[in-house]
C-alpha cells in the first residue's frame, strides 16, 4: 500500500528512483524500503515512546525510500525531523495521486492492452454479476474515504473507453469480460480473507491492477479497469 501511494518511486527530493525489480520469472517485486518517520525502536531516529507499535508500523508513519536515502534520513536525523518527513511524504504522495488522476484522461487501447495482458491466462468467473450500482452508494457501503472517492471519480472519466475496449475484446473472446472480472475477484476475496477492508483494501486492489506495469500510462490504465469493474460488477461489496 505504501509503495502504491508512492508510485513505486523513492520519496526523497529529486531522487526519482523507480524501486521495482523486473523479474525474469514470476511477478515483479517492490524493492524500496518502508522508512519510519518516528523511529521503530528505542534509540532509533525520531523515536517517540508515546506511540504504540501499531501506530509506528502504520502506513501513516512510513515513507517509501531507496536504501541510500533511508540511511541518510536516519543517520542525519537533525536534517530530517518528523515535521520535514511528514511534509515530504504528504507532498510526494499527493503528486503521485494527481499524476494518476490526470492520466486517466489519456487512457487508450494500447495502454489497456498492456494493463490486462494477463487476462488471457485467467479462467472465466463462475459466479457474480454485472449489475450496476451507484458509485456513491458503493463507496459508502465499502467505507471508502474522500481520497478513494477522488480516484474513483477521476477513473470514471475513462468509463466509455474501457467499455469500448471490453466490447472489442469480447468479440474476439466471448469469455473476456468474465475472465477480466475473475482475476480481480480472486484477488479481492484473497485480500478480504487476510482482513483488509476500506481504503486499505481499495489501495491494495489498485496496486494489484498495476501488476507488471512500468509506465505511468499503463499503471493508470490498470487502475481505470479496476474502477470500471467497481462500478459495473461485484468487485467490492454491493
Amino acid at each position: 500500500m505504501l509503495a502504491f501511494r508512492s508510485g513505486g518511486v523513492c520519496a526523497f527530493p529529486k531522487c526519482g528512483k523507480h524501486l521495482t525489480y523486473q523479474a525474469k520469472v514470476g511477478d515483479d517485486t517492490y524493492i524500496g524500503e518502508a522508512a519510519h518517520i518516528r523511529g521503530e525502536k528505542p534509540g532509533a531516529a525520531r523515536y517517540d515512546s508515546s506511540m504504540t507499535d501499531e501506530e509506528r508500523d502504520s502506513v501513516r508513519n512510513l515513507i517509501y525510500m531507496c536504501t541510500d536515502h533511508h540511511t541518510i534520513i536516519d543517520k542525519v536525523e537533525a536534517d530530517w525531523p518528523v515535521s520535514a518527513l511528514q511534509a515530504l511524504k504528504e507532498a510526494h504522495e499527493k503528486q503521485v495521486r494527481q499524476a494518476m488522476e490526470e492520466a486517466f484522461a489519456y487512457v487508450a487501447f494500447p495502454e489497456l492492452q498492456n494493463a490486462v495482458s494477463w487476462v488471457a491466462k485467467q479462467a472465466p468467473a463462475g459466479n457474480g454479476s454485472f449489475d450496476i450500482i451507484s458509485p456513491d452508494e458503493k463507496i459508502k457501503k465499502n467505507h471508502l474515504s474522500n481520497g478513494a472517492r477522488h480516484i474513483i471519480a477521476a477513473g470514471l472519466t475513462s468509463r466509455s473507453t474501457i467499455a469500448a475496449y471490453v466490447e472489442v475484446e469480447a468479440r474476439l473472446d466471448s469469455d473476456f469480460p468474465e475472465r477480466l472480472k475473475a482475476g480481480f475477484l480472486e484477488q479481492y476475496y484473497a485480500l478480504r480473507k487476510q482482513g483488509h477492508k476500506g481504503d486499505e483494501l481499495f489501495e491494495l486492489m489498485c496496486d494489484f491492477a498495476q501488476q507488471g506495469m512500468h509506465s505511468q500510462a499503463d499503471k493508470t490504465a490498470g487502475v481505470a479497469v479496476l474502477i470500471y469493474l467497481f462500478e459495473i460488477c461485484d468487485v467490492f461489496e454491493k
